[in-house]
């Protein structure tokens, strides 16, 4: 599933990427029909556990999966023990069957392949359990200091994709035969970071994050540039909006 990519940039993810907004996990138990109080949650991809830690501050038991020991060691020092962890694959799950009422991937579901993933992610719910695969995604096409960093990436960033966000995830997990009914949601936010911190969190973006210290010095530098130049007083209000996919077993 995962690269280990993110071991070395574990620490700034943790600090800078952003959290997820309290509607996603009232759309979850929406799916579920119950509250995630006390409900068994399988995290796939984890990370440092930005999404896991929410999940468990709902109440949940909160099974951790990545690849990267680097990262699990930052989810493991802010965990409570409502969460376990383990070292995994998402396309071949460490898990025994009809485990789970809920599997989740937070930012991870890309890293997949939905040919394995589904039956495993399938095979890990019990009936009537719920698949959710959710992306926070910054809503600045179009704005000047974006654009001209959009243009830098394209340029200096091999594994930048633009149109990745476009893919129609619910279609794909829509046509495998293990699911019953899929749901796409769209959560709107807004978030107020300083440049510093907004630069920090892209510099953990698989694609800058790959690059080496040159390369990736060069694209932050310019994305600083931008945006000091759109907001000279070195905060950003900015539009996201949470991406999620929910099917039901």
């Amino acid at each position: 599933m995962t690269r280990q990519l993110f071991d070395h940039v574990a620490a700034a993810y943790d600090a800078h990427r952003p959290d997820y907004p309290p509607q996603l996990f009232d759309t979850l138990e929406s799916a579920l029909g119950q509250p995630l109080l006390r409900a068994d949650v399988l995290d796939v991809g984890a990370g440092t556990g930005i999404a896991t830690r929410a999940l468990a501050g709902r109440g949940a038991n909160v099974l951790a999966v990545d690849h990267g020991p680097g990262v699990l060691a930052v989810l493991r020092s802010r965990s409570t023990s409502r969460v376990r962890i383990v070292v995994g694959d998402g396309n071949a799950l460490p898990v025994r069957d009809a485990a789970f009422d809920l599997v989740t991937y937070a930012q991870s579901w890309h890293w997949t392949d939905p040919a394995r993933s589904l039956p495993e992610a399938a095979r890990a719910l019990h009936d009537r359990g719920v698949l959710a695969c959710f992306w926070n995604l910054l809503m600045t096409d179009g704005l000047p200091w974006w654009e001209g960093f959009a243009a830098e990436c394209a340029q200096r960033a091999p594994g930048y994709d633009r149109h990745r966000r476009d893919i129609d995830w619910g279609a794909i997990i829509e046509a495998s035969p293990d699911f019953r009914w899929v749901r796409r949601v769209e959560i709107p936010w807004s978030r107020d970071v300083s440049v510093e911190d907004f630069v920090a969190d892209y510099g953990t973006h698989s694609y800058v994050a790959d690059l080496d210290e040159t390369d990736r010095a060069s694209l932050l530098g310019a994305l600083r540039d931008g945006m000091h130049d759109a907001f000279p007083g070195g905060r950003a209000h900015l539009p996201y909006v949470t991406r999620t996919w929910v099917a039901r077993r």
